[in-house]
């Protein structure tokens, strides 16, 4: 059962809006923003998450790779399954909507995503005709909008939730006795209508691989996942019915993502990069931790050379915008080995020692690094808004998240990619 509406980044956002108000003269006519939610039955909520007919991709999110199928999140609206048999011709199949999620991860025939807090479970024997299975309540986090508003939450004697806000401006004289907090009206919930469609297809074991920007992922038959300050651990021997087997903090907030490799997970903040055991994998202990400045900051993994990418912005503070390279061969003391002037960067990848960077407005980065102490770039695609990648199979294919579009190029000529396909977004070329 949900019973907290607001948590602590909700409360900054309130504070931050209307903090001024006590410092301006009583005389002074004063204009703030009036956040409405918009309220939904949670039983028809539920209802609605399922499989639609395939929907133009209108914000891509997040990217995931499994078998043939390329998962691509649209944030709070759901997942669309790509048919990536042909990486020359994809072809978008199906929607799951899920109005809350922002992250998943599979194993075999199971999918996990989170849904506001809650962790929900599919079964995608068939990824076009995804089976809603059950869910975790509360197990996962309140997700926070851009405007620091709280997602998911329960009201109305918890038979209703918030899935988004309406916003108006309104002006009135300021009262300096006032202690205002975030102005908030109530509104009427509505339902969705949901649509159906019908193929085949087959999926297969294993788990599928994400991007660097994931809070979830999977190992040693276990889900991770983390959220601003917790690392969480669900038992998945038993994929389709997940146990949550506890949580952990971890630093002092601004946790942003998550990457496996081997006995370790490596988790990106805006402060550090936590190493993490798991032999234990129920509980995973901490080994080390490297500080940087105040950045937003993924990581990837390969060998014993760990990559970090560190980037300025107003979500992320700081000014640096760099690639940090070190050598974690002995993950209780990692060594810092190098670092390389980037423009703005997001996500990243790596694969047998060639670097794929994401930066931002200034396009698409691939960079050779056998020689971590002579990394290079080969190529710079200009002109494209990427945000994360993967360099999936043996086939030297990479899969991009751009905000026009979701990218494929063969990369076996690091100086000269190959675009293979684009899949646009909705009214955009």
């Amino acid at each position: 059962m949900r019973t907290m509406l607001f948590k602590f980044p909700v409360i900054i956002a309130g504070l931050l809006a209307f903090g001024g108000c006590v410092k301006e003269k009583c005389s002074r006519i004063t204009t703030k923003t009036i956040y409405t939610p918009i309220l939904m039955a949670e039983a028809d909520y539920w209802a609605s998450v399922k499989t639609e007919a395939p929907q133009e991709i209108g914000q891509p999110g997040k990217i995931y790779v499994k078998d043939q199928f390329i998962y691509v999140n649209e944030p709070y609206k759901g997942v669309h399954i790509i048919d990536n048999s042909n990486p020359r011709s994809p072809k978008n199949v199906a929607f799951l909507n899920i109005r809350g999620n922002v992250d998943i991860a599979i194993k075999g025939n199971t999918l996990y995503a989170d849904s506001y807090a809650d962790l929900a479970v599919f079964n995608i024997s068939d990824p076009l005709h995804i089976a809603f299975s059950k869910k975790l309540d509360g197990v996962v986090n309140y997700p926070v909008n851009a405007a620091g508003l709280m997602m998911g939450q329960s009201v109305r004697n918890n038979d209703s939730m918030v899935v988004g806000y309406n916003t108006r401006d309104t002006t009135y004289p300021c009262d300096c006795e006032d202690k205002e907090g975030l102005i908030m009206y109530d509104n009427m919930g509505y339902k969705l209508n949901s649509a159906s469609y019908s193929a085949t297809a087959q999926a297969g074991g294993g788990t599928g691989k994400g991007g660097s920007m994931a809070r979830f992922t999977i190992a040693k038959d276990y889900l991770y996942t983390v959220n601003w300050n917790a690392l969480k651990a669900f038992d998945v021997s038993d994929a389709a019915n997940p146990v949550h087997k506890g949580e952990q903090n971890v630093g002092i907030g601004g946790i942003e993502t998550i990457f496996p490799y081997g006995e370790y997970l490596f988790i990106g903040s805006t402060t550090a990069m936590y190493i993490y055991d798991i032999i234990n994998p129920a509980a995973p202990q901490r080994r080390s931790s490297v500080t940087h400045f105040k950045a937003c900051d993924p990581v990837v993994v390969e060998g014993t050379k760990a990559y970090v990418t560190v980037r300025s912005g107003s979500n992320c503070g700081g000014n640096i915008n760099e690639l940090m390279v070190f050598d974690i061969s002995n993950v209780d003391q990692p060594v810092k080995l190098a670092s390389y002037q980037m423009k703005n960067p997001f996500g990243l990848g790596v694969s047998n020692g060639r670097l794929f960077i994401c930066e931002g407005t200034f396009g698409l980065r691939f960079m050779q690094g056998t020689d971590v102490t002579k990394i290079s770039t080969t190529k710079l695609i200009e002109g494209i808004n990427t945000y994360d990648v993967i360099p999936y199979d043996n086939n030297q294919h990479l899969l991009v998240s751009a905000a026009d579009g979701v990218y494929q190029y063969d990369y076996t000529a690091m100086n000269n990619p190959v675009l293979l396909s684009k899949i646009n977004v909705k009214n955009r070329p």
